[in-house]
Parts: structure tokens; sequence; C-alpha cells
């Protein structure tokens, strides 16, 4: 399904709509968990000795961000899609392609299965760490030390956010075994 839209710019090189746009698939995503979200916090169970805000707010709030970044990242690849320029081929017509980037792919999702299975014997501190580390590493930081001693910041803090802020406990794995 070949249209005349030209390319980056060209305009010899017929495309279809979806060149450079598969990266719609993420907000297609993210729909689909917000919406899973909102019924789950819809149908959430309250018992009435819940304190306010409540367990529906963060699930709510999840749920917004997923639409909202879902329809940022839509609007974007519309306006520009994901191509690349990149030269002319034998016969002097542009080639052009899109932009994948499997190498942080890969390294984020290692990243978040990582944490997936160590999340119970390390707990959240050190388990949300390396996450966090993981991803900061997959995003293209080769400052691994600093990398680390933020990662380990951030994951605490959220401990102490849910502990403190929430009442709720997260896994505490290995540390709640020393301490």
């Amino acid at each position: 399904m070949s249209t005349d839209t030209p390319v980056a710019g060209t305009t010899s090189v017929p495309v279809s709509f979806w060149t450079g746009r598969s990266g719609l698939v993420v907000p297609a995503l993210l729909v689909a968990l917000g919406i899973f979200l909102v019924y789950g916090t819809v149908t959430m169970d309250v018992p009435p000795t819940a304190t306010s805000p409540g367990p529906q707010v963060f699930p709510a709030i999840v749920a917004g961000g997923c639409f909202v970044v879902a329809l940022l990242v839509t609007i974007q690849l519309l306006l520009k899609p994901d191509v690349v320029d990149r030269g002319l081929d034998d016969n002097g017509d542009p080639v052009t392609g899109t932009v994948s980037n499997w190498r942080t792919l890969g390294i984020t999702v290692g990243a978040v299965a990582l944490f997936i299975a160590l999340l119970d014997p390390l707990g959240w501190v050190l388990a949300g760490a390396l996450l966090f580390w993981g991803v900061s590493i997959g995003l293209g930081s080769r400052r691994y030390v600093f990398d680390g001693a933020i990662a380990l910041l951030m994951s605490s803090a959220v401990q102490i956010a849910f502990s403190a802020g929430l009442g709720l406990t997260l896994p505490g794995g290995l540390l709640a075994q020393v301490f």
C-alpha cells in the first residue's frame, strides 16, 4: 500500500503511511495497559477502613500517565516519522530506512527481566537499583559507578516513599535478613 508521500525531504521515493511509524505499537500497548489499570481500579474492592487517599489513587495516576504518554508519542510519530536518509543507491536514488535501537531495547528488557527474577531474593532496594542502573546503561550512560550510586539512592527513596508515605512494604529480601 504505497502513497506518493516523499521520505525525508525527497521527492522521488513513494512510501507507505506506516514507514517510520512502527513505533505506534508502543502507544497502543500503553493504551491497553491504561485500560487494564482503569478496569482494575474501578473493580477494586476497597475496604471501608481504607484511609484517604486510598488504594485506587496510585493506579489511577499511572493509568492517566499511560494515556498522556501514549497521546504524546502518537502525535510525535504522526508528525515526524522515524525515517533516516541513508544517502544514494547505485542508481542515484535516495535510500531511506527506519531507526531501530536494538541494543537499547535488549539491555532495557534484560534489566526488567533481571529485576523480576531478583525481586524476591534481593528485595526492592537492591533489585530496584539494578533495574535503574541497567536502564541507564541501556539509554547510553557510561558513568557506571555514578549511575549505580544514583540508582541505589533512587530505589532507597522509593522504598522510603512507599513505607512512610503509603504505609506499604516492598519486598525486603537480602537486606531484611541482614538487618
